[in-house]
């Protein structure tokens, strides 16, 4: 089963903030549902449930009452359910912060969802070119569950054939697509891509119905670096990925996210790497959104924001924040994003910027007059980096 064009990324344009999914086993959310539909009624102000009529057995009653609930909330986060996988029962659902949308529009998402599931079309069963492409569906299936149940660094099973062939380095991508309907990637399309680019063969790994994992050789993304170096390695890798975006993006129409890692080991690695570049590509579209490249070792201060709890978070712009709406000016927002990416160098800011140095002098003294932190200090930069992501990701632009 697939959803209709583009509703996750409609959902998301309307509340403003990023939707996680997630694939749980029906028992699962069946005992949420018991533990909470009580809680979530009173909370929501709905009325109470209704006893059951007279003759009905209280479990088939019990049964109807989870299967009526569209969304649970948490308390911290609202799960919403979206489709189900009769074959495996399994529920695929899509959480966001219960602080970050109303009632009124938890409301709304349940009923685009359920308005959505009605006109849902059956899929042809899919079918599998051959046993290694088969076989690379169920690594795929394999990563997935052991991202969502971690147990500790696990390698891959020796039932995969081709798990030989991933004892020698490889460097691990991750692209995640958002595309209409009528032009959804098809992984067959999508190798012959990557094929012409790389020029090899590459391992194609889906993970879902629009996102797949890739591994190559180390020697042709990075074996040309000028220098031995661990940083010559990430430019080079960062501008591989450059080109792989661009040509994705020139290809099909949608939104694209990729991500990649330095050289690792698949075989003993490749789980634990998946769930990184996951991370960070969430991180990514949290933080950066206007960004399509999201690579890990540029998203340590995200990540380490990230995990902050959200009332420290608050805390912390209330109490250091001042007139935070400051970041709510476009001009503002570019000039000291640009101006920390390019390490507090005033110069080079004011060329990347296309402005006077000047100019740009005047709009940090305009920063410091508003917020009262001159970012050409430190400690300011530091305090003001941080209120800007913690901003960011609380969503309070």
């Amino acid at each position: 089963m697939k959803l209709i064009l583009g509703l996750k990324q409609q959902i998301e344009s309307i509340i403003g903030t990023s939707l996680d999914e997630y694939e749980i086993t029906v028992e699962e959310w069946n005992q949420s549902a018991m533990q909470l539909i009580g809680w979530e009624q009173n909370q929501s102000g709905l009325p109470e449930m209704e006893t059951p009529e007279e003759g009905q057995p209280k479990q088939e009653f019990a049964s109807d009452a989870i299967a009526s609930v569209k969304s649970l909330n948490t308390e911290e986060r609202i799960y919403f359910k979206v489709k189900f996988n009769e074959n495996e029962r399994t529920l695929v659902c899509w959480g966001c912060s219960a602080s970050s949308i109303t009632t009124e529009t938890r409301r709304l998402i349940e009923l685009l969802i359920t308005n959505s599931s009605d006109r849902i079309a059956e899929e042809l069963p899919v079918i599998y070119e051959n046993n290694r492409e088969q076989e690379l569906a169920e690594l795929g299936k394999w990563l997935r569950q052991k991202i969502e149940h971690p147990a500790g660094q696990e390698s891959i099973p020796e039932r995969f054939s081709f798990r030989d062939e991933m004892h020698s380095e490889k460097i691990p991508f991750l692209l995640q697509c958002e595309t209409p309907d009528a032009h959804r990637i098809r992984s067959k399309e999508l190798n012959k891509l990557l094929g012409s680019y790389f020029g090899e063969d590459i391992m194609l790994i889906p993970l879902g119905e629009q996102d797949w994992l890739f591994l190559s050789d180390e020697q042709i993304v990075t074996g040309e670096a000028e220098e031995d170096t661990l940083e010559a390695k990430k430019d080079l890798l960062n501008a591989f990925c450059l080109g792989l975006y661009e040509l994705v993006a020139s290809e099909w129409a949608g939104v694209f996210h990729l991500s990649a890692s330095m050289p690792c080991i698949p075989v003993h690695e490749l789980s634990a790497i998946t769930g990184l570049l996951q991370e960070s590509i969430h991180l990514g579209r949290a933080f950066h959104v206007a960004q399509h490249i999201h690579l890990p070792w540029e998203l340590h201060l995200e990540r380490l924001v990230a995990s902050i709890p959200e009332q420290q978070r608050l805390r912390f712009i209330k109490e250091t924040g001042k007139d935070t709406v400051i970041f709510e000016d476009s001009e503002t927002l570019a000039t000291l994003e640009t101006y920390f990416s390019l390490d507090c160098n005033v110069s080079e800011t004011a060329k990347r910027l296309f402005i006077h140095r000047n100019t740009l002098i005047y709009r940090l003294d305009k920063i410091k007059q508003e917020i009262g932190y001159d970012v050409r200090s430190f400690e300011s930069a530091v305090l003001v980096r941080l209120l800007l992501l913690m901003y960011k990701v609380t969503k309070k632009l």
